[in-house]
């Protein structure tokens, strides 16, 4: 374990040859600001002034000596503990304790800053550091990214996947990881087998370096290497610093129960600050005045805490606003009916521009393919990639074999390594890393293999893809599409045939798509890519190949939002999507020859989906079927049974049926045909509302 100073602050090594005597007074300054700062926020969380506060005390030398080794031009990725760095990266006071507050993060600039929020589910912000360096060294700057987080975080599975792919990319990536011993009340032991997590790089191909965590100089010095290395080319480095917090892990917390009393004491003996200000004294260099300084400043505090609790509470909308780009239709409405139920008296609180723009279905004049829906989406990634440099494709198998549907064939050859990338077999390292390249100004299609391997990159999905345009109140968007392979009927092993769209529904901020032709394959995608928002691209297997349609070989998109209507009809309203569309159809063809006459309308986007299309057909029809593949309970059809049943109960002349799979998994494809829906079953229910 490297030491440079000792705890009576003697040199014990060589003290780094690149730092002059105001910087170890800078150093003691910003240690000091830090653990001043933590003690009046922990003041004020117990005068109830803010929420649950994570102090720092006693980590000061880790946050400080690596935040000075790094340049103005790096990223910082924190976990939560490190208002340090944030000090020392000059982010004012008053946007720290806001978050504390429990505000919006609207002066969280994180380009400003260039330190990213706050990262709450542990250890999820790693693969993001790795995906940012990557997409930075794709665009040519010469930035490194540093991830901060904790013992207990090295046994997350997002931790594995983010020193997995940065040891594979070789990315310019610091891993700082603070062993304080204790992971709330989990002992280290019981975290790890290992005799030290710096021992958990090799097997990621990087070095793994212990250091002495109150010694500020010590972590300096490594931090400086591990910068260095990765800025040259080297890869990325994990630093372990042994270090001790003082207080809980956060104010909800009793240390009591789990620490003994002389073991805190033997930590304090090697306080960070109270080292580094001796070893100040030896050479000559302290003076009071560091401390008065350290006072007057902190004066910033307390006007930091009088401005954002004098701060007007922000309007109603807010709840809203930052969810998207724009905002959808269906969630203004739904601010809109709370305000009214509420008797508010200003209603509407979403203007017309801010309203999502749905657009138009024109499709252009000139060439055509004779394509299937697999050649449409291929036909598009080829044009996304052409059309922006900074688009990257990524996923298993995307590259050498062209995915396992070749829907990715040919990206390689054209476009080259870097771009098309065959990432290690780790969903969640595909969407986080994805996640860090968006925020580094990459725009990234992500492709999942098989929808039933979506699970676990979930977190990544609804944690961090959906909210970070409202946790960082529109500062930074994710300009990024996840596409997968969808739902059944090609009889496929278990897991291979999952239709896991509602999960994803259900998520603020996500738009969800599943297209259900060639044309609209090909237009959607396009939009989807160009979409400042997360899209969540679901492709129907069963359709790949199923069919060839003319498409239009030029550029077009197509609105996401708008259903389109498949079939015209006055009996009855069937609305469906995905690969259940070609069944509504042939059931609709079945039924005309009865005298039956259905309106098939295709859904095409599931979030936000079309109300005016749908509730305009049961309008006329007065009558509503809804097909979907997947498990009945709260699927899309529910939603908008629900949604018709609120709006247009009155005019409806039979009950709703939803024609939908079983609540129960994807059987296995041997015995599949017993679950699949069947043009048979959807005539069936169309005759109930005939009755």
């Amino acid at each position: 374990m490297l030491q440079i100073l000792d705890a009576a602050g003697c040199l014990v090594g060589a003290q780094p040859d690149d730092l002059e005597d105001k910087d170890l007074v800078e150093m003691y300054r910003l240690m000091a600001l830090g653990r001043r700062f933590d003690r009046r926020a922990m003041s004020l969380q117990r005068q109830g002034r803010l929420g649950t506060f994570p102090p720092g005390a006693g980590q000061e030398a880790v946050q400080i000596g690596s935040a000075y080794a790094v340049g103005p031009e790096d990223w910082i990725y924190p976990s939560y503990r490190e208002h340090a760095v944030q000090l020392a990266r000059g982010m004012p006071p008053a946007v720290m304790l806001s978050y504390y507050r429990g505000l919006p993060n609207r002066d969280w600039d994180i380009r400003r800053y260039r330190m990213n929020i706050h990262t709450i589910p542990i250890a999820t912000q790693l693969p993001h550091a790795v995906g940012h360096a990557y997409a930075a060294r794709l665009a040519g700057q010469n930035l490194i990214t540093v991830a901060y987080l904790g013992d207990g975080a090295t046994s997350e599975s997002d931790f594995h996947s983010a020193m997995n792919f940065a040891g594979v990319w070789k990315a310019p990536t610091v891993f700082m990881c603070s062993n304080n011993g204790w992971a709330i009340s989990m002992p280290v032991d019981r975290q790890t087998a290992a005799a030290s997590l710096a021992d958990k790089a090799v097997a990621y191909g990087m070095p793994g370096v212990r250091v002495d965590g109150m010694d500020v100089l010590a972590v300096y010095a490594v931090t400086r290497e591990a910068v260095e290395r990765a800025r040259g080319g080297g890869g990325p480095t994990l630093i372990e610093a042994m270090t001790y917090r003082y207080g809980p892990h956060a104010t909800a917390d009793d240390p009591t129960l789990y620490r003994k009393d002389e073991e805190v004491a033997a930590w304090r003996a090697k306080d960070p600050i109270e080292r580094l200000k001796r070893f100040l004294e030896g050479r000559g260099l302290w003076s009071d005045d560091i401390d008065e300084q350290v006072e007057m400043e902190s004066a910033e505090f307390e006007e930091a805490v009088a401005e954002i609790e004098a701060r007007e509470e922000p309007p109603r909308e807010e709840a809203i606003r930052h969810t998207y780009e724009r905002v959808p239709e269906e969630l203004a409405l739904q601010l809109e009916k709370a305000l009214r139920r509420e008797g508010a008296a200003r209603v509407s609180a979403v203007t017309a521009d801010e309203i999502w723009e749905i657009g138009h279905d024109d499709l252009p004049d000139g060439p055509t393919g004779h394509w299937n829906m697999a050649e449409a989406i291929n036909a598009a990634l080829f044009e996304v990639m052409e059309r922006y440099p900074e688009a990257v494709v990524l996923g298993e198998d995307v590259g050498m074999t062209g995915g396992v549907f070749r829907i990715t064939e040919g990206l390689l050859d054209r476009f080259g390594a870097e771009r098309v990338i065959d990432t290690p077999l780790c969903e969640t390292g595909i969407v986080g890393t994805a996640v860090g390249m968006a925020i580094g100004g990459a725009r990234p299609v992500a492709e999942i293999q098989f929808d039933g391997f979506v699970y676990p990159a979930f977190d990544q999905i609804v944690s961090h893809l959906a909210r970070f345009r409202f946790r960082t109140r529109s500062n930074v968007s994710l300009p990024m599409v996840v596409r997968w392979p969808n739902g059944g009927g090609i009889a496929p092993h278990e897991f291979h045939g999952d239709s896991p769209e509602a999960y994803f529904a259900h998520t603020p901020g996500l738009t969800v798509v599943i297209p259900s032709t060639p044309v609209d394959a090909k237009g959607l995608l396009a939009s989807a890519v160009e979409s400042a928002d997360p899209v969540l691209f679901l492709e129907p297997k069963v359709l790949y190949r199923a069919g060839r349609e003319d498409v239009p070989a030029g550029r077009y998109t197509l609105p996401i939002g708008r259903a389109r209507l498949r079939r015209r009809g006055r009996d009855v309203t069937v609305v469906t999507y995905g690969g259940m569309v070609r069944v509504a159809l042939a059931a609709a063809d079945g039924l005309a020859a009865e005298g039956v006459d259905c309106e098939v309308i295709d859904l095409r986007t599931l979030k936000p989906w079309d109300r005016e299309t749908v509730l305009g057909s049961v309008n006329r029809t007065g009558r509503l079927v809804l097909v979907q593949e997947p498990p009945r309970t709260a699927g899309i059809a529910a939603e908008v049974a629900a949604t018709v049943a609120e709006e247009a109960l009155y005019v409806l002349e039979a009950p709703i049926i939803r024609v939908a799979g079983f609540d129960a998994p994807w059987p296995q494809f041997g015995v599949e045909h017993h679950a699949l829906i069947t043009p048979r079953r959807v005539m069936s229910a169309v005759r109930e509302t005939l009755e």
